[in-house]
């Protein structure tokens, strides 16, 4: 149990997911050409590394047993992907199931990867504003204070001082900080609360991506709309207790379309357009993939612009603790000098 739990978290890493993501392509592609799965899993052992090995193994294992090749896989996917992958081999289409599971693992490592890389060099701006502020009330500001205190004739600051400056940043910094997931609690256990929080449409087009994504990766492997609803509704959370709602109104024999209004201001307006326009087509899957594409790119513009604006603004706090640190260091030492000659 807990090796099986040590592997379901290591399988979420963005490496360990990318080599799943490959060997499950490279696998397809042999299924699909008539290479025997004994034959692809051997082969693809003795080129692959240790993700490749596993899972190699876990196929053979299966194929041995008689038993569904799709267990193999249950603890190397997430369970959306493994549920749809076991409704293509229901269906009798396992390769092109699992190459559809590749083809959205690689989208979703490069998705991750690229907001990390966008996030990445504000994150670490702000952890060097910090470390600076630290090191200035921690080892510099103290120091100072008994070299004045050891100096004849040293004359007490009046009024505004360094040390004042720089709690005064630090505390505005962490209060603004704090602000934000402080509001979004606050307006998510009280709609109605008179607060509107920041990023709202930014994170209502976040979660409104991940629910799209869900969707439509099950209705691609032929999973009823009824039963991907329900599996989503099962999800823990805020989020969970509003889809059940959904769940509820599809089985009083509502449309999709009706039953995902019932969420309000939770979900992208651009969300329930495709729905209503999915239902009048017969191509719910299809408009809710092209939706997801585009609030994937959406979200990722948004965050670029939002790194834009944050990039400057920790330059210009790293800016104000340099200064207040050689503020705090030079006139000392020059008052110091001056007193001593």
């Amino acid at each position: 149990m807990i090796r099986r739990r040590v592997l379901t978290r290591l399988a979420r890493m963005p490496r360990i997911e990318r080599e799943t993501a490959l060997w499950l392509m490279a696998f397809s592609r042999m299924l699909q050409s008539g290479v025997d799965v004994r034959l692809a899993a051997a082969t693809l052992r003795s080129s692959g590394g240790y993700v490749g090995a596993a899972l190699c193994e876990a196929v053979l294992q299966q194929v041995e047993r008689g038993q569904p090749l799709v267990d193999a896989f249950s603890d190397w996917l997430r369970e959306m992907d493994w549920m749809s992958l076991a409704a293509a081999e229901r269906a009798g289409a396992f390769a092109e199931g699992m190459e559809r599971v590749a083809v959205r693992t690689m989208d979703r490592v490069r998705w991750r990867q690229a907001l990390v890389k966008q996030l990445t060099y504000p994150f670490i701006l702000l952890c060097g504003t910090y470390g600076l502020f630290g090191f200035m009330i921690i080892a510099v500001l103290p120091t100072l204070q008994k070299l004045a205190s050891l100096t004849p004739g040293a004359a007490r600051h009046q009024g505004v001082t360094p040390a004042t400056i720089s709690i005064a940043c630090l505390v505005f910094v962490t209060l603004a900080l704090l602000s934000v997931p402080l509001v979004h609690l606050v307006k998510r256990r009280w709609p109605s609360a008179p607060v509107r929080p920041p990023f709202e449409r930014l994170v209502r087009r976040i979660r409104t991506e991940r629910l799209a994504d869900q969707l439509a990766s099950q209705l691609e492997a032929g999973i009823g709309a009824w039963d991907a609803v329900a599996w989503v509704a099962g999800r823990r959370g805020d989020f969970g207790r509003h889809v059940r709602e959904v769940d509820e109104r599809l089985r009083q024999g509502t449309s999709l379309r009706e039953a995902f209004a019932a969420m309000g201001q939770m979900l992208d307006p651009l969300f329930l357009t495709l729905v209503e326009v999915g239902e009048v087509t017969g191509e719910v899957a299809d408009r809710l993939r092209e939706g997801q594409r585009i609030m994937q790119w959406d979200i990722a513009h948004r965050l670029e612009s939002l790194a834009q604006v944050a990039e400057p603004v920790a330059v210009g706090l790293m800016g104000l603790v340099v200064g207040v640190l050689v503020y705090s260091l030079m006139v000392p030492m020059y008052q110091a000098i001056a007193r001593l000659s």
